[in-house]
């Protein structure tokens, strides 16, 4: 299972998320509270923006300890799930993404589509870098470029949310 052992970030990749999490100012603000925080979002940014990353082997690594993702492991489980079910792209045939959401998981089937998911953690975690980290210079441009992408995650995403995807993916739910 994915969600029950220790996680590193590696690489490039850790490197990043040890910035997304760091303190940004002298009142200890920071965008991402742990290491889990940005793997929960992650996944669901790299989905969203189609962006996925192989795996750096180079450099140091930072973890996510397994008691915490044993925790959260529904929380984790919905956000593979849900990828699954949406990811049109790797799988065109919605009854083959409903096996691979539900019915695969755990097992040997499932290694592609977990690779997939962890390739989005990594796409994830280097669009929230570039959008919110990257650019800043100052404690003011942390808040600033996290603003911008608020908006812009809003503007791209939220018009293809409509009330009836909603109830679609809700009876989806049910049956």
């Amino acid at each position: 299972m994915m969600f029950d052992k220790e996680y590193s970030f590696r690489g490039k990749h850790a490197e990043y998320v040890v910035k997304l999490t760091a303190e940004y100012d002298d009142k200890h603000h920071k965008l991402f509270n742990t290491n889990y925080d940005v793997y929960a979002v992650a996944p669901i940014i790299g989905f969203l923006y189609q962006r996925k990353a192989e795996l750096d082997k180079t450099g140091d690594a930072t973890k996510i300890f397994p008691d915490k993702l044993i925790k959260e492991q529904q929380n984790l489980l919905f956000n593979y799930r849900l990828i699954m079910l949406l990811d049109e792209k790797h799988e065109p045939d919605f009854n083959e993404r409903i096996n691979k959401a539900f019915r695969y998981y755990g097992q040997e089937k499932a290694t592609p589509d977990e690779e997939l998911y962890e390739n989005y953690v990594r796409g994830g975690v280097e669009v929230l870098f570039e959008k919110l980290i990257e650019p800043a210079r100052s404690a003011e441009d942390y808040l600033t470029n996290l603003y911008d992408f608020m908006e812009e995650f809003d503007e791209r995403y939220n018009d293809s949310v409509t009330t009836e995807s909603i109830v679609d993916l809700c009876q989806l739910a049910k049956n």
